[in-house]
């Protein structure tokens, strides 16, 4: 494995805990077997706003697709694009973070001037997406331009405008569409407010992994701390707090000297406060063997920083067997340091320093107690596990199927793009899938770890998925792929191909079982339905059609043969259990939604919304969301009676199920019954936000309607049928209304009535927190990779 560690490179250049853990690491992975590693620094002066922005922009360009994984740590390094991009983070810039001044406005001067107010505009819209840097990066030139006619204080750092870009640049460096793996240095890192974007999820999602220190040389034979001397090591700096250290010690009245090593902007300031009494030494910096040598020597070490990311001095100190005195507000050094343990905590106050500096110098045998368990308390923090942890190379997944996952229409496409994405932060995940509306093969990158190879159907391929088609009445895309796999070769060869390096194949629909049968794959498979396909192409076909037999062969060969089989609700799995004599019922994966990545709007935003999309004040507005599949179509062709019979209402349908040729033959529809025809998923999350109820009047059909977690996530009261609401995780009453389609009209109007309504506030409330729990892809990737684990170790 080609590893890259990023990091910036500090102008001017100087040695401090975050380059001693690169260095380390580096050598740490280039140690480990078939490991490989180099360390990537761009320089990155700090010195002005216009600096700042220069170091971004140079990450965001670098080009590191010749390494297999990425490491970062620290800002702007993260700005870094990989396909296997981890962050391992250390901190942001904290200036502009959890160290902004109190006292400083966030508003940003003179906002209203052109080219500010454009990149404001651009900065809230960007949302995490990689696709706005071009923009940012061109407004950011259009302000420095015009930077003589602005006024000074808007470039000032720190200062709002940039803390403003820098939050809105690490949302896209650090968005989870963009790193397939979280970690920290500490806990206290990993909690620290706005350090990871808000879809994260902190607790289940960053990894805390305390790193070691570097390998220091043997201790300098020649350094000599005075006998029971008082040390501590640090850049002399406000943060690090060496004043408080002082100012507690000359009230501790106690004999043995205070010893700093260290260099920093407070020296001057610190040398005067010791010439006020007692016997405090500056040392200066200390190589790493005379540093080495006054851990040792030292009877205790003392080490209060504010808020301080770890603290390498900690452990550096407590693997020399040094008790170590800190502070309740240190922040990551009391992950190290157990009060009464192997050190002692002090409120960050002179007085109580001071009280308890003497407790350690004076307090018979508290010293040598806690010295005996300094060096066991941090033995398990060595560089080993930290490489093994990042090195780690994931189980391989083939997944094959008859359609791509992007862009996403359907909610087969949904299913395909959102739940492989998820357990791509698990295992290498690729996509082979034949693509009847692609021209030419291709491969990309889909998310972090998830890759997809789309082949072209062959012209005489889609010749005969036309045919068949036309004699079929419906779209046989996958029917085709099904029953003729030989007429595109070039998918069996991507399918072999895949196959070589891969530990598992899944089967996302089961059209794909003659091709991977065709190329002689002898992997674990696992057969993940969407649906019951023999009852869907039943509800589909007429009932003396041949391929019926087919898809009843097809599914039921893949399924008895699979050595694990999920659908995606409990009817699916009985039904599949049934037709086909499996041994065992089929596990249950089911939809899903990315739920956190809906927002609820503003009022005065939502307004906007309905007025852009040609609202009326006083129109409500119901959606239906589906695909050209025959039970939406179904369901949409009872949507006419119901926009007539609610005349106040626009009734709008969404989705590809616009293009069906039976909407046609129902003309004149009612001017309030809308059609958008296909929309990408940012503009379905328009409609959404500006929507007052989510319908499915869906009567039939297998698999569960993604749908409703769509309108559950979006924070709307759902109306279904009772059919429509099957399997899934919203069940009736508690999360969504139902009646049947000949009752949706009143059902709608008691809906639309009263808004504010209890009963309808809290069935909405509900589903919303069903679908950011449950119903949240990442929590249903993990179900699927507990199906998908016995079957790679068996």
């Amino acid at each position: 494995m080609k590893i890259a560690l990023v990091a910036p490179s500090p102008v001017p250049f100087a040695i401090g805990g975050a380059e001693n853990l690169w260095a380390s690491w580096l050598a740490a992975f280039n140690a480990a077997p078939g490991v490989q590693a180099d360390l990537i620094k761009l320089p990155s002066p700090e010195a002005d706003f216009w600096s700042i922005i220069d170091s971004y922009r140079q990450f965001c360009e670098l080009d590191l697709q010749h390494f297999d994984r990425v490491i970062s740590t620290k800002y702007p390094a993260w700005m870094v694009a990989h396909p296997d991009h981890h962050v391992y983070l250390q901190h942001t810039l904290r200036g502009l973070y959890d160290s902004w001044p109190a006292d400083l406005s966030p508003e940003v001067p003179a906002a209203d001037a052109a080219p500010v107010a454009a990149l404001l505009s651009l900065l809230a819209r960007a949302r995490g997406s990689r696709d706005a840097l071009p923009d940012i990066f061109a407004s950011l030139a259009a302000l420095r331009a015009a930077r003589e006619t602005l006024p000074l204080e808007l470039f000032t750092l720190p200062g709002a405008l940039l803390r403003q870009v820098v939050h809105t640049l690490d949302s896209i460096g650090l968005a989870r569409q963009a790193v397939r793996r979280y970690a920290a240095i500490s806990h206290e890192v990993a909690a620290r407010p706005a350090y990871f974007p808000p879809e994260v999820d902190r607790e289940s999602e960053v990894e805390v992994w305390h790193h070691p220190t570097l390998t220091r040389p043997p201790p300098d034979p020649d350094m000599r701390l005075p006998a029971g001397a008082i040390f501590t090591a640090s850049r002399l700096d406000a943060p690090k707090r060496l004043d408080l250290i002082i100012r507690a010690y000359q009230q501790s009245d106690l004999g043995q000297p205070l010893v700093i090593a260290g260099e920093g902007p407070q020296r001057a300031e610190l040398e005067a406060l010791a010439e006020q009494g007692c016997d405090v030494r500056l040392l200066g910096r200390l190589d790493d063997a005379a540093l080495a040598a006054a851990y040792r020597q030292a009877a205790f070490v003392v080490f209060v920083p504010q808020r301080e990311d770890y603290g390498l001095i900690t452990l550096e100190a407590l693997q020399a067997g040094r008790p170590v005195l800190t502070c309740s507000d240190s922040g990551g050094v009391l992950e190290l340091v157990r009060d009464g343990e192997n050190g002692l905590v002090s409120a960050p106050e002179p007085a109580a320093l001071a009280g308890a500096m003497r407790r350690l110098a004076t307090e018979p045998g508290l010293q040598a107690r806690l010295a005996r368990s300094a060096k066991g308390s941090v033995a398990h923090i060595q560089w080993p596990p930290l490489v093994k942890a990042f090195t780690g190379c994931p189980r391989r997944l083939l997944v094959v199927n008859t359609f791509s996952a992007l862009p996403a229409m359907s909610g087969g496409q949904l299913r395909l793009f959102h739940l492989y994405s998820e357990l791509a932060r698990l295992a290498d995940v690729h996509l082979v899938n034949l693509d009847h509306n692609a021209t030419e093969a291709q491969t990309r990158w889909l998310a972090p770890g998830l890759r997809e190879t789309r082949v072209p159907m062959s012209a005489e391929h889609r010749a005969c998925e036309r045919a068949l088609s036309a004699r079929l009445g419906a779209s046989s895309v996958d029917m085709a792929a099904a029953l003729h796999p030989e007429l595109s070769p070039e998918w069996l060869t991507a399918i072999a191909r895949a196959a070589d390096t891969a530990d598992m194949v899944i089967l996302s629909h089961p059209y794909g079982w003659p091709a991977l049968q065709a190329c002689d794959v002898s992997l674990p498979t696992v057969y993940e339905a969407h649906n019951v396909e023999a009852d869907l192409k039943a509800s589909l076909f007429t009932a003396d059609a041949p391929e019926l037999a087919a898809v009843r062969r097809i599914e039921g060969s893949c399924a008895r043969t699979a050595q694990a089989v999920v659908c995606c609700s409990v009817q699916d799995a009985a039904r599949m259990q049934e037709l086909y004599d499996l041994p065992q019922c089929p596990e249950v994966v089911a939809n899903g939604v990315a739920a956190h990545s809906y927002t609820a709007p503003e009022t005065a935003s939502r307004e906007a919304l309905r007025e852009r999309l040609g609202l009326a004040p006083a129109q409500s507005l119901a959606v239906f969301v589906g695909s050209l599949h025959g039970p939406n179509v179904e369901a949409a062709l009872a949507l006419p009676a119901l926009a007539r019979a609610c005349p106040d209402t626009v009734i709008c349908l969404i989705g590809s199920v616009c293009e069906a040729p039976e909407l046609g033959d129902l003309a004149p529809l009612p001017g309030n019954l809308w059609r958008t025809g296909r929309v990408s998923h940012a503009e379905l999350r328009v409609w959404l936000a500006a929507a007052d109820v989510g319908l499915n009047p869906v009567r039939s059909g297998s698999g569960t309607n993604l749908k409703l977690l769509e309108y559950a996530a979006a924070g709307l009261p759902i109306l279904s049928t009772p059919f429509g609401g099957r399997g899934g995780l919203l069940r009736a009453d508690e999360h969504f209304m139902t009646a049947e389609p000949e009752g949706f009209a009143d059902a709608l109007r008691t809906l639309l009535a009263a808004p504010a309504a209890p009963e309808r506030s809290a069935r909405a409330d509900a589903a919303r927190r069903q679908a950011r729990g449950a119903g949240d892809w990442r929590h249903i990737a993990k179900s699927f990779w507990r199906v998908l684990e016995p079957v790679l170790c068996d």
